[in-house]
């Protein structure tokens, strides 16, 4: 009789994680040719990081992570990268990356090897990218 009760309950709650776990609100950035940005809204975070100069004087930089999502429909993938952006420096790290088919999820490839840092130019796609994040409120 209880485990009638709690059953229902429980399956609830695991399919209510399971979807949770899963929820992406990606919002649509740019588009260049058949080649779409999104950023994760849920998935942005902030952090700071110190670098030494040569001078032996210390610089504080912000860096902002997200999900960003590079959706290219000639070839039926989707990209999701893990990434790190520090605005002021103009770089960016892919911190773990994912590929999938499009149409179905599927997985293709995976990598969780952090990049080097990659710069990026004012009028790059990824420009936009950190531009759109710095938009949204901060949480």
């Amino acid at each position: 009789m209880k485990i009638g009760r709690i059953l229902p309950l429980v399956a609830g709650l695991l399919l209510w994680g399971s979807v949770s776990v899963f929820a992406e609100d990606m919002q649509f950035v740019d588009a260049v040719g058949p080649t779409g940005y999104y950023v994760d809204v849920d998935s942005i975070g902030y952090t700071q990081t110190v670098e030494m100069l040569p001078d032996n004087q210390q610089k504080q930089y912000e860096l902002v992570q997200a999900r960003v999502a590079v959706i290219k429909a000639r070839t039926n993938r989707r990209y999701i990268y893990w990434m790190q952006f520090n605005r002021e420096k103009l770089v960016y790290r892919i911190l773990s990356s994912k590929v999938q088919v499009y149409d179905t999820k599927e997985i293709v490839e995976e990598n969780n090897i952090p990049t080097p840092e990659f710069p990026f130019v004012e009028t790059s796609p990824m420009q936009t990218v950190v531009n759109f994040i710095y938009e949204q409120p901060r949480k």
